[in-house]
């Protein structure tokens, strides 16, 4: 007699058991399923103060880029430092590193990077006079984010995201436009 009333626990306790499972499983799945976070690069300004194409060429530019991290996460997103490199014709000309943060859960941060150009690695160059007589020197950036959630206090899901810029810079009229692509990497 005295055995039917442990079974009847024990099998509560395991119908208890499977649903918590069941419950944290679906809410794994469904709420907390981890995202990567979404990065967006913006060129917002292009400082040109000197441009000569007379021997030895002159150049003073940089540029300032808006580097905008979304997390869609229900935890909060730590990333390393973020690393803006420009390359003219596939030379590196300039980086920019910003130190690393946090974006809390469901929340945007934008944190501004400024890449001041490498004058002599660019003047020195076989297509620098051309490209300043046509008005376009082709600039491209690269942007790393690298980073953590948290979920749940122990489930840590690392994600990266890289955005590519095309960058094509007019020095006579002082204005710059740009095309940029992101990628994004998740476990």
């Amino acid at each position: 007699m005295k055995k039917k009333p442990v079974v009847i626990c024990c099998s509560v306790l395991l119908a208890l058991i499977v649903v918590l499972a069941i419950v944290f499983i679906s809410l794994y799945f469904t709420v907390f399923r981890p995202r990567s976070p979404h990065v967006e690069a913006t060129v917002v300004s292009t400082r040109i103060t000197q441009v000569e194409i007379t021997f030895p060429p002159k150049l003073n530019l940089s540029f300032s880029v808006d580097v905008t991290v979304r997390n869609p996460n229900y935890a909060s997103f730590r990333y390393g430092d973020v690393m803006t490199q420009l390359t003219y014709y596939g030379n590196p000309v300039g980086q920019s590193v910003v130190l690393a943060g946090e974006v809390g859960a469901r929340t945007t941060q934008t944190v501004e990077a400024l890449v001041v150009v490498e004058a002599d690695k660019v003047v020195y160059t076989l297509p620098f006079i051309p490209d300043v007589l046509a008005g376009a020197l082709p600039f491209e950036t690269r942007t790393t984010v690298a980073g953590k959630a948290v979920v749940l206090g122990t489930l840590k899901i690392s994600a990266t995201s890289v955005v590519t810029c095309r960058i094509t810079t007019n020095p006579i009229k002082q204005e710059s436009t740009s095309e940029c692509t992101s990628t994004a990497r998740v476990g």
